[in-house]
């Protein structure tokens, strides 16, 4: 049973887009907390700045990572193939 359930998981890839939804909420609160700031200061802006780089760039690598993990075989034809 549990050999199941983390197989399932595993193939849904339940964890790493729970965690990233983690991080985009987290990325969401410190951008209303700094607008909500009255008078920001420039390290205050520097934070927000790498928070949300931060979050790009860990979106293209989990973007990458998605499009070199195998999906189980369902793979999109080969229009470039001839039937001959």
């Amino acid at each position: 049973m549990v050999a199941i359930t983390a197989n399932y998981l595993d193939e849904l890839k339940i964890l790493p887009r729970l965690a990233f939804l983690c991080q985009i909420v987290l990325t969401w609160k410190v951008c209303l907390w700094f607008m909500m700031l009255e008078d920001p200061t420039t390290q205050q802006s520097a934070f927000v700045s790498l928070v949300t780089a931060m979050l790009s760039a860990s979106f293209a690598l989990w973007l990458g990572k998605e499009a070199k993990t195998d999906r189980g075989g369902h793979y999109a034809p080969d229009i470039n193939r001839s039937n001959s």
